[in-house]
């Protein structure tokens, strides 16, 4: 009954033994290797992007961080969502990657971006622009956001004709998210100027990619990613397993699993007078139950955390919980937390 987090969850067989396999031998370091080069023409094909730049990471914190600064000035604004993990969750990395530049957090009645309030976001800080002001430089989206809703492509379209600017995707779980709309990465991704593809919450060991759909971005994500200490030796060993993450669709299947194991149990915990403050769209579910039925199953070893204060709080307030299904999820696992929760 283990919902903490996908990044718990164990890596998958293929992977381990793809590193097995790459473990063999000598390659050149720094991405330079043969794995590295296969992996850069996969991902290009997968994105019907010829031209974009591959690079093997370990960090999605140092992936968002480098890109972002990569694609702004230290003086410039990126917009993201107010519950976007470079907002709350990576203690302010993408602006010291930057050397200053700025986050600005919209507000929204979900966790995804509206188009309206970022139109106006961008235009007031157009308006106001002078040398003592800071300009508006990119947008970062998550997707799957923070709280498991997906973007869809006609979603992020509409992102598009109202910033007119380069845009950034954390793609932590954009596995889940290709999952869960049936988009194509192309169309997920068209108008995207740089990703962070996430592997390691979907069965990867510590796999992260940052890709450059924009080549002209390559002297400073490069640097960036150097004067991080980013710039990963054994590059293969991260290659290696996202060849292997790749081949025959085994990251959309997992991430299809993970997905449906969520359902299954947003649906129990719907039939159990939970309530749901977001959209299950991937494998997240934020589920409102009181305080006493959560205790009850966290003592029967249930382990998942809330997402609401729960210190001083009376026994039969509603608090709301995060859990997370993974790769490795089986349905008895779900069926079993369901049945401490009755």
């Amino acid at each position: 009954m283990f919902f903490a987090s996908d990044n718990t969850s164990a890596a998958h067989p293929k992977v381990m033994e793809a590193l097995m396999l790459a473990n063999d031998g000598y390659t050149p370091a720094y991405g330079a290797d043969p794995f590295t080069d296969i992996l850069t023409e996969r991902v290009r094909e997968l994105f019907n992007a010829p031209d974009a730049l591959v690079y093997p990471m370990t960090s999605g914190t140092a992936t968002n961080a480098a890109l972002l600064a990569a694609m702004s000035p230290p003086w410039g604004v990126i917009y993201c969502h107010e519950t976007a993990h470079i907002e709350v969750d990576e203690r302010g990395a993408a602006t010291f990657y930057a050397g200053g530049a700025k986050l600005r957090a919209l507000p929204s009645l979900d966790s995804r971006l509206n188009a309206q309030t970022l139109s106006q976001a961008i235009a007031k800080d157009r308006a106001g622009h002078d040398i003592h002001a800071m300009p508006p430089a990119a947008v970062s989206l998550t997707n799957l956001t923070e709280y498991g809703e997906a973007y869809t492509p006609a979603h992020i379209e509409t992102l598009v004709d109202c910033a007119r600017l380069p845009l950034h995707m954390d793609g932590a779980r954009f596995a889940n998210a290709i999952a869960s709309t049936g988009a194509t990465p192309w169309e997920m991704t068209r108008e995207m100027t740089t990703l962070s593809l996430g592997g390691t919450k979907n069965g990867a060991m510590t796999a992260e990619l940052a890709i450059l759909f924009d080549p002209d971005l390559k002297d400073a994500f490069e640097s960036h990613r150097m004067r991080g200490g980013h710039n990963v030796s054994k590059a293969r060993f991260i290659s290696a397993q996202m060849l292997a993450w790749l081949e025959d669709d085994l990251w959309l299947d997992l991430a299809t699993h993970a997905n449906a194991m969520a359902t299954r149990l947003a649906d129990g915990l719907e039939e159990r007078g939970a309530e749901m403050d977001y959209t299950v769209d991937g494998n997240m579910v934020f589920a409102r139950l009181p305080l006493s039925l959560h205790r009850q199953a966290w003592s029967k070893g249930a382990v998942y955390h809330p997402w609401d204060a729960i210190d001083g709080v009376a026994p039969d307030t509603p608090v709301m919980a995060r859990l997370v299904a993974s790769w490795s999820t089986s349905a008895d696992d779900v069926d079993s937390l369901l049945e401490a929760l009755e």
